[in-house]
């Protein structure tokens, strides 16, 4: 199923403004809605819609059209990336039921099981969970107990330039060796591998795919942090000696999603690590001429995101609140938010399966060129072979220390190397810290 580019070009505005840095958005945000206007009873508290509609449309499908429900609805709890998780906890810990249910990001589900701000899941309502990959289904547990379920998934995939290269490179190595061929041939100011490195929580995704790149780790599976051993110091030497020879660019280091995929667009990366909507942009972006691309799942282990709805401890209709989690995250919700909305599904099934969509209706001559979703031979291998980020209550502000101090750093190697702490004294300067940031220190 494809859909037109109109509503891809909204996803990508969408997605703009959804990752502004907190404090920058240019109009004021509009107070977050308690639903009761619209006769909503039950409340989904959630970031923006990047989806052009197609979560609301989803919603009606398997909830809402049932007339003996208590009608649902999605409340923006604000509009900037690094607020909605602040504007959550904020709404748990008031204990005020105002949301039945939170659409949280994958990394954000220890923290809300720890403190006792969610119910765990209720199995019966969820008779088929087989059809998950195990480690999608297993991020929604804390401590042996499921509090979560996936609305979606996501991991980062490779972009290249199919007009100058054969094929995808088999690891970090090959990207420079090729970034090397082709650099001259990039529109300035070239950005030869664009991904997400400026100072937000991608840069911490695209640090762990780096350092897991180049054969390193940053925490292992017990909780400490291993940064500063051999492997990992070297990890994250190749990283930077990759941003002092301008592989990644100082834009790239300022950049955002949106930026990543601009300058992908506009020919200034021969290389793009971008999430799987991406794929439905440049789709419909190729038939009127832009850029020649194909994708690949990332030649090393890609970060596993997502989001999954939990039920609020403190709501006061926790049955209804599981049945509607439970019909959010099912056969039918999987196939429209992959078919229609260009989501990576956390249903395997949802990959194969038609849906009918808005727009189904085949294109009259002369329509808008249509866009389509990331196959399922790219996103299955790319889900399987996915990590989990450190899961702990405590994420949040290692990643703060992590990507802030990362960023520095590499900013500082691009800039002024002469004058830049070496990767020996970084790594050991900064494992306490990340240490203590993950004991909730």
């Amino acid at each position: 199923m494809r859909r037109p580019l109109r509503t891809a070009a909204v996803t990508v505005a969408a997605v703009a403004c959804l990752l502004l840095p907190s404090g920058s958005v240019s109009e004021p945000v509009p107070a977050p809605s308690d639903g009761a206007r619209d006769g909503c009873v039950l409340r989904i508290a959630s970031g923006a819609d990047v989806s052009g509609g197609v979560r609301e449309q989803v919603l009606d499908t398997v909830w809402n059209s049932a007339g003996n429900r208590p009608r649902a609805c999605f409340v923006v709890v604000s509009e900037v990336a690094d607020e909605q998780r602040s504007e959550m906890v904020s709404a748990a810990q008031a204990e005020s039921g105002r949301y039945d249910v939170f659409n949280l990001d994958i990394q954000w589900i220890p923290e809300f099981a720890a403190e006792g701000r969610l119910l765990p899941i209720d199995p019966a309502a969820h008779s088929v969970t087989n059809d998950f990959l195990a480690q999608i289904w297993s991020a929604g547990a804390w401590e042996g107990t499921q509090y979560a379920v996936p609305l979606n998934t996501d991991v980062g995939l490779l972009y290249y330039r199919a007009d100058l290269l054969a094929g995808p490179p088999s690891g970090w190595p090959e990207m420079l060796s090729l970034v090397g061929a082709h650099k001259s041939g990039l529109v300035s100011p070239a950005l030869p591998f664009a991904g997400q490195f400026a100072s937000y929580e991608g840069l911490t995704v695209n640090l762990l795919e780096a350092i897991w790149a180049n054969g390193g780790e940053v925490v292992d599976p017990a909780g400490r942090v291993v940064i500063d051993t051999e492997r990992g110091r070297n990890a994250l030497q190749r990283l930077v000696d990759s941003a002092q020879a301008g592989v990644i660019s100082g834009d790239a280091r300022n950049g955002f999603e949106a930026q990543s995929l601009t300058a992908f667009r506009e020919k200034q990366a021969l290389f793009l690590r971008h999430w799987p909507y991406a794929y439905e942009v440049l789709s419909g972006e190729r038939q009127e001429g832009g850029v020649e691309f194909a994708a690949a799942p990332l030649p090393w282990a890609g970060v596993l995101g997502g989001q999954y709805l939990a039920v609020a401890e403190n709501t006061g209709r926790p049955a209804e609140a599981q049945r509607l989690v439970a019909a959010l995250t099912g056969p039918e919700a999987a196939r429209m938010l992959y078919r229609c909305g260009g989501f990576a599904p956390a249903r395997i099934s949802a990959l194969y399966a038609r849906a009918r969509c808005g727009d189904s209706a085949p294109p009259a001559a002369g329509a808008e060129p249509r866009s389509e979703v990331a196959p399922p031979e790219i996103l299955l291998p790319a889900l399987a072979g996915a990590r989990v980020r450190p899961p702990s209550p405590y994420y949040n502000r290692f990643s703060q220390v992590l990507r802030s101090e990362v960023h520095a750093l590499l900013t500082c190697w691009s800039l002024r190397p002469g004058r830049c702490e070496s990767v020996a004294d970084f790594t050991a300067d900064l494992t306490p810290r990340l240490q203590d940031a993950l004991a909730g220190h």
